[in-house]
């Protein structure tokens, strides 16, 4: 069996430690306050960074990876792929199947007196909130990211990256926090299975290439 490469174990330890984090800010206060705190802190500056970060796990963004792939770790592809639809396949179903009703921030609390701030240019909207695609996408692609950087350092950039989209969701108020930390499981778990059947399952033939 081949052993998990540093950057790996790093990745999913911040991973876990996101989902900790995550989970224990949810369960400590209830969702008026949870995003009355987030949504208080905000600045100019911020309002760009997170869009960015937002935009970051949009379709272009795997597309452009995948094309990477192709150019110089053709052996990425597959499970690359597999990671992408299974994780995406999942969040769509959920969201659209099980969680149809799910309010997003901005329906979830119409009514309420609340200054809100909003981000200029961002489009509000109003259903399908659980559980987050943006986050579900970006600690899938990170994870594969991790991977070919293989030092732990990567590990904790990547890891950094996803967690910086998965609060640019919250912040835009397009999702609770809990939404994100379900997407970050979906898109984390599948690629970490599809990483072990591909490349730590026992094997006679299957070796990891070179990078």
């Amino acid at each position: 069996m081949q052993s998990m490469e540093k950057s790996i174990r790093t990745y999913l330890f911040a991973f876990l430690l996101f989902e900790v984090i995550c989970l224990t800010f949810v369960c400590s206060m209830d969702r008026l306050t949870q995003m009355q705190w987030i949504n208080g802190h905000h600045s100019r500056w911020a309002d760009y960074l997170f869009q960015g970060l937002s935009a970051s796990a949009e379709i272009l963004t795997p597309i452009a990876i995948i094309l990477y792939f192709f150019w110089k770790k053709k052996y990425l592809v597959k499970p690359f792929m597999i990671s992408y639809a299974v994780s995406t396949g999942i969040i769509q179903f959920a969201k659209h199947l099980i969680f149809s009703d799910a309010l997003r921030p901005h329906a979830y609390f119409k009514g309420i007196p609340q200054a809100w701030h909003w981000v200029d240019g961002v489009f509000m909207y109003e259903y399908n909130s659980m559980p987050s695609g943006h986050t579900s996408a970006a600690w899938f692609m990170c994870f594969w990211l991790a991977f070919v950087g293989k030092s732990g350092t990567s590990g904790i950039i990547f890891a950094l990256l996803a967690a910086g989209v998965a609060y640019s969701r919250v912040y835009l108020f397009q999702h609770f926090p809990v939404d994100t930390a379900v997407g970050a499981f979906v898109g984390t778990a599948i690629s970490f299975l599809v990483y072990y059947f591909y490349f730590l399952k026992p094997s006679k033939h299957d070796q990891i290439p070179a990078a």
